[in-house]
């Protein structure tokens, strides 16, 4: 190879950026949303005051922006734990100091309908990543402040919210209890365990937040728009309304967050 440009493998760092997310310090806020959809990085950006994408790149797009004079990065992280990882990681090393997860999730609880929004206090390990990283007994939680802040917002916003465990899981079919190309991998059991634990909602991203984020000692939490009810065995077709509720929900959210920050910063 002609021209070869090689740098360290261990954390590639290349003029500055990170070798996923493509951004230097100077493109992360201290506030981080995190999509797992790319296209929804846009969707918060509409509610911003102003908003500017820094960089695409696979799975990773990240915008800045401001909200009420509270400087936002929305980062997304694809689907599942291996690519919130390195989204995470990051983040973090750019100098995140707080990152929510915002997105969709199937809730198995019958009186919570399409289109409310769910709070997770914390979430069941089952993402795969931060095996890695923990022993299974140590625990993924929410930081108090964050979800804090985002109830405080729903009730600000006169938003219908829930609160409770997640289940983080790496897979969408056979882990989330679905029947997949005619076979039935235990799915009755896979949602009865769920639901003998009082588990709210199945996703696939907020405990490697979570987890992660209390390892490395920034502040983590979830808001989710409901997409589907596992117990009704309903599907939101169109869920552009409730997520777009959400963003508002969270961006004033994170106005709160901003003064937290600055006393925990202290």
């Amino acid at each position: 190879m002609n021209n070869k440009i090689i740098t360290n493998a261990t954390n590639p760092i290349i003029d500055g950026k990170a070798p996923h997310l493509k951004c230097t310090k100077n493109d992360i806020s201290e506030i981080v949303l995190l999509p797992g959809d790319p296209g929804r990085v846009r969707m918060v950006g509409k509610f911003c005051d102003e908003f500017r994408i820094v960089s695409e790149n696979r799975e990773y797009t990240v915008g800045v922006g401001t909200y009420k004079n509270i400087s936002i990065t929305v980062c997304s992280t694809g689907i599942g734990a291996s690519s919130t990882e390195i989204a995470v990681l990051e983040l973090i090393e750019l100098g995140a100091k707080v990152l929510i997860r915002i997105g969709g999730t199937g809730v198995l609880k019958k009186n919570i309908e399409l289109g409310d929004l769910v709070i997770n206090t914390g979430a069941i390990r089952r993402g795969g990543s931060t095996n890695f990283y923990a022993p299974i007994e140590y625990p993924a939680i929410a930081s108090y402040e964050v979800v804090q802040s985002l109830v405080s917002a729903c009730q600000n916003k006169n938003q219908k919210f829930h609160l409770g465990i997640s289940g983080s899981v790496g897979s969408f079919f056979a882990g989330q209890g679905r029947q997949i190309l005619g076979k039935d991998f235990n799915s009755e059991a896979v949602l009865k365990e769920y639901i003998n634990l009082n588990v709210i909602n199945l996703e696939m991203e907020s405990e490697t937040i979570m987890t992660l984020g209390s390892i490395f000692g920034v502040l983590t939490g979830s808001i989710c728009a409901v997409h589907a009810n596992r117990i009704t065995d309903e599907w939101l077709v169109n869920f552009e309304e409730p997520q777009e509720n959400m963003c508002r929900v969270v961006l004033e959210a994170c106005v709160d967050l901003h003064d937290k920050l600055i006393n925990f910063n202290n």
